[in-house]
């Protein structure tokens, strides 16, 4: 019975063995939604996050609106850049795994100085590739 449990844990092991790897793909897929417009190749087929990222970032709207920059006044300090009505770079911020193939991403993006939201992502694994199956902005701050 201990050789079967071992065993059982053993192989369970090997579905996880390419966490990191797997984290490393879906930051990309997530960091690369920055890009105007995003790729239709980051989405399952039943995909509906390119509706919510249409909301997010309108991409036709920016090339209308000049970005608002603030810069911090502290020694080392940031710029931060936004535009006006649009979710600013959508960083990634964790993953966690469901199964081998599913995984939950949080995220984030600014919209201004005073204005960001949280995103869920819903990461699903096609044959090698990550892709978004569902997005949602859970709440702004």
């Amino acid at each position: 019975m201990k050789a079967l449990l071992c065993l059982l844990l053993l192989f369970a092991g090997g579905l996880w063995a390419d966490e990191p790897s797997d984290r490393q793909a879906i930051e990309r897929v997530i960091v690369s939604l920055n890009e105007s417009p995003p790729l239709p190749t980051l989405f399952t087929a039943d995909s509906d996050a390119r509706i919510t990222l249409d909301l997010l970032r309108p991409w036709s709207d920016r090339r209308a609106h000049r970005p608002t920059v603030v810069i911090s006044h502290e020694p080392w300090g940031e710029a931060t850049i936004s535009w006006a009505g649009a979710c600013g770079p959508i960083v990634n911020r964790r993953v966690r795994f469901i199964t081998p193939d599913v995984a939950l991403a949080d995220a984030g993006c600014v919209y201004d100085v005073n204005n960001a939201a949280a995103l869920l992502f819903v990461m699903k694994k096609e044959g090698a590739d990550w892709k978004i199956a569902s997005l949602r902005r859970l709440a702004e701050r």
